[in-house]
């Protein structure tokens, strides 16, 4: 029975390495634990037992995080701990069929190719639950430029295969060398590429504007009791248009504020702003006016609602050049399935830009940021500073910032990212931190370099994942082979 130390040692870090409680070092200490424990135990009813564990602790740590009701929240869950678990069947089933480095790399590699393959062809939720996500060490987190997310998830899976198999009877260590040695080799290339990255660039002022608490609040109130696929009948929409008017206004006197006090972006946050059809052409036009008046760039995040439309909501950023001509509007490419999708149709997904002075800009919207296959856009066409209006809820601050943060050092561009119950974020393309305000009332400034760097993620996109899904078929192959040739 000592061997179930090992599974409770894993669930207990496994609580708080990812999901709403995030302890940078627990996945690095979970991960062998959950190994050794399906080691050492009969092996079907040891990865039964395992599951049931592992599933119960994701069902737990992801509470309020997942934005789905009753069993819908459990399906989702499972399906996620069900992927990810099959990592953990590779190892067992595997890497006792081979020996010294290969037998350390079956998990990596088996992970790797679960999360790339899910994350690409089954969830419709992007990069949610990498476990790259759980780490804040910068220096590791620029690995992200080169093999994006998946570098880290295989450098933290690969310490977990190498441990685990040095914790074996045996004590066999010495395949854990080339791992150590990995990880140390990132960490110093880390902190080299931050020690070169420039440090003098005063970059451009930025304000990131949030909607007024009370204004928002009021306005959200009476549309509470509103099917928004039904035409509501009395006095509901003209309420509906005067506190949205009054919204407006608030966040255009604001814009107004922060370009004359020398912001050159001004950004909102997800849907900000709040108008009928009708008066989508009125916001923009007076917005040009001030972008105009003031020299600056606009991006303007605002919500169109169609009473008894088909379907009800549009979810918009629109970009103003500093000569106040409207430049292009974005529509989110990714409602979130179940609470957006019935709402509102996809946009196209294409990333545009505008010039700058110092720079080019564009924008794409909150849940947008979680798939990096969107995001390359920006590397590809050379985007300097990405806008992403967002929109969370408290539980989410910390994951979701976390999120949008790596995308900057995955392709290479700066982000401001204004936020409305969450945290309003500026990052440089090395993830620097220039502004982090969490709930935001009113408005953020921050200087933000604008200048993107190449990075080889940018260039290639998901190579890790394609390598990591052929290293396992071969390891896969080896076995087989090694085990026919013991029957012979």
């Amino acid at each position: 029975m000592r061997h179930l130390s090992w599974l409770a040692a894993g669930a207990a870090l496994l609580l708080v390495s990812n999901g709403r409680w995030m302890v940078a070092a627990a996945v690095w200490l979970a991960l062998p634990c959950w190994l050794v424990y399906v080691d050492r135990s009969p092996r079907w009813r040891g990865l039964g037992m395992a599951f049931l564990v592992w599933t119960t602790v994701f069902l737990v740590a992801w509470q309020g995080l997942v934005p789905a009701p009753g069993w819908i929240y459990v399906a989702i869950v499972v399906a996620y701990a069900l992927a990810y678990f099959l990592a953990i069947v590779a190892h067992r089933l595997v890497a006792s069929r081979l020996t010294g480095v290969a037998a350390t790399l079956v998990f990596p590699l088996a992970w790797v190719s679960v999360e790339f393959a899910f994350q690409r062809w089954v969830t419709p939720y992007g990069s949610w639950l990498s476990v790259a996500y759980s780490q804040t060490d910068l220096a590791l987190l620029q690995a992200t430029s080169v093999g994006g997310a998946a570098a880290v998830s295989f450098l933290i899976t690969w310490f977990a295969g190498s441990a685990a198999l040095a914790l074996r009877g045996d004590r066999r260590w010495r395949p854990m060398l080339p791992c150590v040695a990995a990880v140390a080799t990132v960490l110093v290339w880390g902190q080299f590429r931050l020690a070169r990255a420039p440090h003098d660039v005063e970059g451009i002022r930025t304000a990131s504007l949030v909607p007024s608490p009370a204004l928002a609040a009021e306005l959200d109130g009476t549309m509470a009791g509103v099917s928004l696929h039904e035409r509501p009948v009395g006095d509901v929409l003209a309420d509906v248009g005067s506190q949205a008017a009054a919204l407006n206004e608030d966040l255009l006197r604001r814009t107004e504020r922060e370009a004359r006090a020398g912001a050159r972006v001004v950004a909102w946050s997800e849907t900000a702003g709040r108008v009928f059809p009708e008066g989508e052409a009125e916001l923009l036009r007076r917005a040009s006016a001030i972008a105009a008046a003031e020299r600056a760039a606009l991006v303007l995040a605002y919500g169109v609602w169609t009473p008894g439309g088909s379907p009800p909501l549009r979810n918009a950023v629109t970009a103003i050049r500093p000569d106040g001509t409207v430049a292009w509007t974005y529509e989110k490419a990714h409602p979130i399935v179940g609470p957006e999708s019935p709402l509102m149709d996809p946009g196209s997904g294409r990333i545009e830009s505008i010039d700058l002075p110092s720079g080019s800009l564009g924008a794409a919207i909150c849940h947008d940021l979680d798939f990096p296959r969107l995001l390359r856009q920006a590397a590809r066409d050379e985007t300097d500073l990405i806008v992403g209006p967002s929109a969370d809820w408290p539980i989410i601050t910390d994951m979701h910032a976390r999120m949008a943060r790596l995308r900057a050092i995955e392709f290479g561009f700066s982000l401001v990212r204004p936020t409305q119950t969450g945290r309003t974020l500026a990052v440089d393309p090395w993830g620097r931190i220039h502004a982090s305000v969490d709930h935001a009332t009113d408005v953020v400034v921050a200087h933000v370099p604008v200048g993107g760097v190449s990075t080889v993620y940018g260039a290639t996109g998901d190579w890790l994942g394609w390598a990591a899904l052929g290293g396992l078929l071969s390891l896969l192959y080896r076995a087989r082979r090694g085990t026919s040739s013991t029957a012979d």
